[in-house]
């Protein structure tokens, strides 16, 4: 699947990358949903900066 993702934090252009990625299999009680579109919520873009000091506590997997 085509994906977007950092494995650091700091400004998007230093840090996102675009690319293939492996499509994810559901577990059981899971289903996996196509998706046409996305957004980015300003919270989102703060935390991938370090805004105020905030980690990263889930690596991308």
């Amino acid at each position: 699947m085509k994906a977007a993702w950092y494995d650091k934090q700091g400004v998007a252009g230093e840090v996102l990358r675009v690319g293939g990625r492996s499509d994810p299999a559901p577990g059981e009680g899971e289903v996996r949903v196509r998706v046409t579109f996305s957004g980015v919520n300003p919270g989102d873009t703060k935390k991938r900066e370090g805004w105020l000091g905030s980690a990263m506590p889930y690596p991308a997997q």
